[in-house]
């Protein structure tokens, strides 16, 4: 099993992703969430890096959304990230977001948790 985690801070692609987890026949959970880069320059802090970081984030909204959900096999995972890489153009664009994969050894409160544990 493996969990998928989006952070994406083109929120407009918002609807676009939740379609691509629909097609899947997935569900994902989606929450409101923050960067703290962002958290920083509105505290003006001094941090060398975030001369950068102010670039990518001017003019984008101040929250974005991070999307996440479980999958069951590697063929599931593969189809989903790289129909979301596709849709965020292999997230080339600076400030788009990121994702990240990581393996899940449990899982529980889902059907398949009573089939595999």
């Amino acid at each position: 099993m493996y969990a998928i985690f989006l952070v994406l801070n083109d929120v407009y692609k918002l609807d676009e992703v939740h379609e691509l987890f629909y097609e899947e026949e997935i569900g994902a959970t989606t929450i409101d969430s923050q960067g703290m880069g962002n958290v920083l320059l509105n505290h003006h802090v001094n941090v060398p890096m975030l001369a950068n970081v102010r670039k990518l984030i001017e003019g984008r909204k101040p929250y974005n959304k991070t999307i996440f959900t479980v999958v069951d096999s590697e063929e599931k995972k593969r189809s989903i990230v790289d129909k979301i890489k596709g849709l965020l153009d292999n997230f080339e664009e600076p400030g788009l977001g990121f994702m990240f994969v990581v393996p899940v050894v449990e899982c529980y409160g889902t059907k398949k948790d009573i089939e595999k544990y």
